[in-house]
């Protein structure tokens, strides 16, 4: 199991990524890597300086408040289509974006796997419906 093998040249990237990271967000995006790892079809690369992760288009983000401009604290677990996901109960933070919903992070105890892996298998079903709706209108 993992991700798919990271794009060349990505490597000095993600050094400065992570190196620009505090103990805390550290931990807590390990954690949420691991949960992404379990993923087999999605694709971590560095984008705008933090971790998206890739499937037919971008799926979601791990973005922690070291990097600007990002939250003002903790890590942001992002979804880049969130707004069409399945939000029942209402947890994803929309802030004031349209797109981009997100899960906000201060602690790794905070970090509820199963309810990430419900919202991100929701994600990549929406990622592929996408897909094959832009497939088949071309």
């Amino acid at each position: 199991m993992g991700l798919k093998k990271k794009i060349k040249g990505e490597d000095s990237k993600r050094e400065t990524f992570f190196r620009s990271l505090s103990r805390m967000e550290l931990d807590i995006v390990s954690k949420l890597q691991s949960v992404v790892a379990k993923y087999t079809t999605l694709e971590e690369r560095i984008s705008y300086s933090v971790l998206y992760y890739f499937q037919k288009s971008r799926v979601c983000f791990i973005w922690p408040s070291s990097i600007q401009p990002g939250p003002k604290k903790g890590v942001q677990f992002g979804f880049c289509n969130g707004y069409l996901l399945n939000d029942e109960k209402k947890i994803l933070e929309r802030e004031n974006r349209k797109q981009v919903y997100c899960l906000t992070f201060h602690s790794v105890d905070e970090i509820n796997i199963p309810l990430i892996e419900s919202y991100l298998e929701n994600a990549l079903q929406v990622d592929e419906t996408i897909y094959k709706s832009k497939k088949q209108s071309k």
